[in-house]
């Protein structure tokens, strides 16, 4: 099944907060939306996100969103 912008941010937004601690709160602000994007300019995914925090936060969402896109590449709607 593929999710939509709405739940990959929940499937992010659980990795981080059991991975790194935190609260979900803080971490889907970190995060930010996730937004669907089109194919044709980004072939290996159809989704960023813009996130904002500390270097240590960016980097622990960048590994968060390689595990993520790896098993959902593509969000629907």
């Amino acid at each position: 099944m593929v999710p939509t912008p709405e739940a990959l941010q929940d499937i992010l937004v659980e990795i981080l907060a059991g991975a790194a601690g935190g609260s979900r709160d803080e971490w889907r602000a970190i995060v930010g939306p996730v937004t669907k994007v089109p194919v044709a300019t980004n072939v290996r995914s159809n989704w960023a996100i813009a996130p904002r925090g500390t270097k240590s936060q960016l980097e622990t969402v960048q590994a968060a969103v390689e595990i993520v896109r790896a098993e959902h590449p593509y969000v629907a709607k």
